[in-house]
């Protein structure tokens, strides 16, 4: 019985490390060009202010 029950919460808890990890990539995955997006909007106002000063 006692082998049973170790081999259900070794079992649950892969399931909750495999689910967590998941998680955590796809949600890499899903900020990953926002921060992109945000270098890139950035270094336009960047350039933007450069070209407004230099007149």
């Amino acid at each position: 019985m006692f082998d049973i029950t170790l081999i259900l919460f070794m079992a649950f808890a892969g399931g909750i490390i495999a689910i967590t990890g998941f998680s955590v990539i796809l949600g890499g995955r899903v900020l990953e060009p926002k921060k992109a997006l945000q270098q890139r909007i950035a270094n336009l106002e960047e350039d933007v202010w450069k070209l407004k000063n230099k007149k």
